[in-house]
């Protein structure tokens, strides 16, 4: 419950309207009014705000910042919140809390009314996202001999103004926010306050860090188990090499390794990676060698400095990649890891996206043991990983039993 239930509308309107942004007091009301009947769970009420002008997405800021669909999730009312996200409502919209309507009906033990929300977050950003695919090859048309500078995206929650979600870090200058930035950068290999190795850009942003051994050791039996032997492994984004020295355990006659940063090279390198048998260490961006890559029986990404648009473009890359039905993907699926909801979303977004190249998914849940430990982030610049439960992705062209 979000006002004082004994407090007037003028009470209220009084209140709002030092954070109305410039609403007139009769629009105000009307938001107000509309935010009621929704409280009330009364979709007549609030079809009949909305007719006469109501703004869907407007965030009460005199309060903590909710909009008329937390408060319609909270009335556990999922009618109302579909006609809420048809009528404008933002499906994402975050109260002063960081909380989102979905997050309320999750709360509550509403199954329906957050899947109705997350139903509309995925359809949203699926079309946003075919959107911004198509600019992007337009844009790639239309200046193909000029290099256009534009910032690669990270692996961070942000709602636009207009309430789509992009995943993108929260680094305003840093390296992280672009991908050629990033690769002429230096990168430290340390230990943390968590006694584990990590590896930290010069921002502090954590690339790669030691707590992702449980998903790393998973997701490798995952997709190495039973495989034949001499079986062929594709890597992108070497790290802090572990995923890579789990995958040598089940000893692939043929390993490739896509590393572009020059530091993590020399890091591998330093190692004696090169000298393995069956090893092939590739220095370049996986855009730049895709092409001449090939027949893999186990394929694995996860990259750094890179948004959902690039792994999109990944994925559409696999068919050609795969040695057959039977080969098997994944991906480090930290997609909007700070937040359960959003997650969620890109879950599904993520599965939508690889069944439409014809890759099924499974998915694989698991607890890192140490994943929210405060001495993982200490001295970093940022948490990005914040959840109880990890989920990795197991797909193939067809269902793994």
């Amino acid at each position: 419950m979000q006002t004082e239930g004994d407090a007037s509308s003028s009470d209220k309107i009084a209140e709002s309207s030092q954070h109305a942004n410039g609403l007139s007091a009769s629009r105000l009301s009307l938001n107000l009014h509309l935010h009621q009947a929704c409280e009330a769970g009364n979709l007549d009420r609030a079809k009949e705000c909305l007719e006469r002008g109501a703004d869907a997405w407007w965030e009460d800021e005199g309060t903590i910042g909710w909009s008329a669909l937390h408060f319609a999730a909270e009335s556990g009312n999922t009618k109302l919140v579909r006609f809420l996200l048809r009528r404008g409502a933002l499906w994402n919209a975050v109260d002063s809390n960081g909380i989102t309507a979905a997050e309320v009906a999750w709360s509550l033990n509403d199954a329906a009314t957050y899947r109705a929300i997350m139903d509309e977050g995925v359809r949203q950003t699926m079309l946003r996202n075919a959107l911004d695919q198509r600019a992007r090859v337009e844009a790639a048309e239309d200046a193909a001999a000029e290099e256009t500078g534009a910032d690669a995206e990270g692996m961070l929650v942000e709602v636009q103004a207009d309430g789509h979600l992009v995943l993108r870090p929260d680094a305003h200058g840093e390296v992280s926010a672009n991908n050629e930035a990033f690769l002429s950068s230096k990168l430290s290999f340390e230990r943390g306050e968590d006694g584990l190795e990590r590896c930290v850009d010069v921002d502090g942003g954590v690339v790669m860090a030691g707590w992702e051994t449980d998903i790393m050791e998973k997701t490798a039996e995952l997709l190495c188990a039973g495989q034949e032997e001499g079986f062929s492994v594709l890597n992108i984004g070497f790290g802090l090499g572990i995923i890579d020295t789990l995958f040598q355990n089940y000893k692939p006659g043929r390993h490739v390794i896509v590393e572009p940063h020059a530091d993590v090279v020399a890091h591998l390198r330093a190692q004696g990676w090169q000298s393995k048998p069956g090893v092939q260490v590739v220095q370049q961006r996986w855009q730049e060698c895709i092409a001449e890559l090939s027949d893999f029986d186990v394929i694995y990404t996860d990259t750094y400095s890179e948004d959902y648009a690039a792994l999109n473009d990944f994925f559409d890359k696999l068919p050609d990649l795969v040695s057959g039905p039977s080969a098997r993907f994944s991906f480090f699926h930290g997609l909007a890891g700070t937040n359960p909801f959003l997650y969620d979303v890109y879950t599904r977004v993520a599965e939508l996206d690889l069944i439409g190249i014809g890759l099924q998914t499974q998915w694989h849940t698991i607890r890192p043991a140490l994943a929210n430990t405060e001495l993982i982030w200490k001295g970093t610049k940022r948490a990005y990983w914040t959840l109880d439960e990890f989920r990795i992705p197991l797909c193939s062209m067809q269902i793994l039993q």
